[in-house]
């Protein structure tokens, strides 16, 4: 590797910043989402595009298409008051029976929950299918007076 290519990856004139996300930065990103690429916002906010995927990845922002109805998120608020911070385990997949790559898509919104899954994570939450079901119901008569 040449001294050029060296200096400029630890600190010439195209080092990115690896510091900690600062707050306009991170509503920079939040607004933008979907609107720009990926590299657009990077070079926004000095950094590369992978660490900007990963910032949107780690603060759960989604882009893309959806499903109307996020139930899985809808139950996470009922059974935590920051649904945001809980990290699915190894034992929490085995228990619940829905692989990673699935769950991520259902968290996010890319795919439907089944009502296997959905009573297979009310189980898992302690969610009794009464506090399952009236969640299901308020979500849908709150849909209907917007």
């Amino acid at each position: 590797m040449s001294l050029m290519k060296i200096l400029r990856k630890y600190g010439g004139r195209n080092r990115m910043n690896n510091g900690k996300w600062k707050e306009e930065e991170e509503w920079y990103v939040r607004e933008n989402a979907g609107k720009k690429t990926l590299e657009e916002m990077a070079e926004y906010v000095h950094r590369s595009p992978l660490a900007v995927q990963l910032f949107m990845h780690r603060k759960k922002i989604v882009v893309g298409q959806t499903v109307k109805r996020n139930l899985v998120q809808e139950m996470l608020r009922l059974k935590f008051r920051h649904p945001e911070n809980f990290s699915p385990t190894r034992e929490f997949y085995r228990e619940v029976n829905i692989n990673q790559m699935r769950f991520w898509d259902i968290y996010y919104g890319r795919k439907q929950v089944t009502q296997q899954e959905y009573l297979a994570l009310s189980d898992y939450f302690g969610l009794t299918l009464q506090e399952a079901f009236e969640a299901r119901q308020l979500s849908m008569f709150n849909e209907e007076q917007l």
